[in-house]
C-alpha cells in the first residue's frame, strides 16, 4: 500500500482478488454502508487478510487498517453496484427477488432488494450519481491502471521510496502528463493543459523561492486543484488531505490559554456556587423564622377566639340573670301593689 490508501506493487493483483473475495465471504450484503457493518465482521476480514499477507502497522505514515478498510469498503461497494446491475436494473420487485444468486442468502438478499434498493432515498441517490457521471467528459489517459499505481511505478523508476522530486521536471508533474495527456489522440484532457500550466507556474514559484521544489504530490496537487469534500482532486479516491492542526507553539499556547479559561470559569463557578449556598441558608433560616411566628400567631388567635367565646358566654350568662332578676323584682312590685289596694278598700 502506498500514502493514497490505495494497493500498488508486484502482487497487487493477487491481493485484490483475495480481497474481493473475502469481503464477499465475510462482509453481509444487508448492512446501509461500510461504516455500520457489524465491526466484528469486519474485525474478522481483516484478521484474514493480515493472515496471508506481513502488512506493519503503517506505511509511508498511513494507518494500515484505515488502508484496509478504505480498500475493503470500495470493494464491498462494487460488489454490491454489480449485483444491482445484473440482478435488479430494469427489473420488477418480484423479479428481482426470484432473480437472487444462489450463493446469496434470502434473507439478506430480500433486504437488500426491498429496503436498500428500493428505498426512495437510496433511488434519489442512484439517480444524481448516474446523472453525474454522464456530465463526465474525461476518459483516463493510462487505460484502466489507477492513479496510484502510476504514481508509484514513477516512484519505483525514480529509485526513491519518497514523493519529493527536486530535478526540473518534479514528480507531480510527470504523474500529471501521465494521467491526463493521451498518447496519438488529440492530447491533452478537456481543462487539463491549463492545469498543467499552473503545476508548471508551481515549479517555478518553488524553485525561485526555495532554490528547489521539495513538494510532495499530494501537497502540489492540493496547492492547484484545492481540496473538495475531503479529498485530493487528481490521486484517485484514496487520497486524503491532512487534517488541520495548529503548529506546537500555537498548538501549546492556545492550549494553556484555554486552560487558563476553564480554570477562571471553574473558579467564578465555585464562587457563584458558595454565594449560592450561603443565600440559600439565609433563606432557609428566614423562612424558618416566618414558620415559627406564622405558628406563634395561629396559637395567639386562637387563644384569642377562646377568651372572646368566654367573655360572650358570661356576658349571655349576666345578661339573663338580670333579666331574670328585673322580671322577680317586677313581680314583687305588682304583688305589693296588689296587695296595697286590697287593703284599702
Amino acid at each position: 500500500m502506498d500514502e493514497l490508501r490505495r494497493v500498488v506493487g508486484e502482487k497487487a493483483d493477487e491481493f485484490i482478488c483475495d480481497c474481493s473475495n473475502w469481503v464477499k465471504e465475510y462482509c453481509p450484503l444487508d448492512s446501509w454502508n461500510w461504516a455500520k457493518m457489524d465491526k466484528m465482521a469486519k474485525n474478522r476480514l481483516y484478521d484474514k487478510i493480515r493472515g496471508k499477507y506481513d502488512l506493519p502497522e503503517k506505511v509511508v505514515g498511513v494507518d494500515v487498517t484505515k488502508a484496509l478498510s478504505f480498500q475493503c469498503s470500495m470493494l464491498y461497494k462494487h460488489w454490491r453496484f454489480r449485483l444491482k446491475e445484473q440482478h435488479f436494473r430494469d427489473k420488477s420487485i418480484t423479479d428481482a427477488i426470484h432473480s437472487r444468486p444462489n450463493n446469496i442468502e434470502v434473507g439478506p438478499w430480500t433486504w437488500l432488494v426491498c429496503d436498500y434498493w428500493n428505498c426512495e432515498k437510496k433511488k434519489h441517490i442512484s439517480k444524481v450519481n448516474t446523472e453525474n457521471k454522464l456530465k463526465q467528459t474525461e476518459t483516463p489517459a493510462y487505460g484502466a491502471r489507477s492513479t496510484a499505481r502510476i504514481f508509484h511505478d514513477l516512484v519505483k523508476l525514480d529509485g526513491s521510496s519518497e514523493p519529493h522530486e527536486t530535478q526540473p521536471d518534479p514528480l507531480y508533474i510527470t504523474l500529471f502528463e501521465k494521467t491526463k495527456k493521451h498518447k496519438g489522440r488529440s492530447g491533452w484532457e478537456p481543462n487539463a493543459e491549463k492545469d498543467y500550466e499552473a503545476l508548471k507556474r508551481l515549479h517555478e514559484k518553488e524553485v525561485e523561492k526555495h532554490g528547489e521544489d521539495t513538494l510532495s504530490v499530494k501537497d502540489a496537487y492540493m496547492e492547484v486543484f484545492k481540496q473538495k469534500s475531503g479529498y485530493v482532486k487528481g490521486l484517485g479516491p484514496g487520497a486524503r488531505p491532512p487534517k488541520k492542526c495548529r503548529v506546537d507553539g500555537e498548538s501549546n499556547e492556545a492550549r494553556t490559554s484555554l486552560s487558563l479559561q476553564i480554570q477562571k470559569l471553574k473558579d467564578e463557578a465555585a464562587a457563584r456556587e458558595a454565594s449560592l449556598s450561603s443565600e440559600i441558608e439565609t433563606l432557609k433560616a428566614s423562612n424558618d423564622e416566618l414558620k415559627t411566628s406564622n405558628e406563634e400567631l395561629i396559637a395567639s388567635n386562637d387563644e384569642v377566639k377562646a377568651t372572646v367565646s368566654r367573655i360572650n358566654i358570661e356576658a349571655i350568662k349576666r345578661e339573663k340573670k338580670l333579666r331574670d332578676d328585673m322580671m322577680k323584682m317586677f313581680e314583687q312590685m305588682r304583688y305589693v301593689t296588689l296587695r296595697s289596694s286590697f287593703y284599702k278598700y
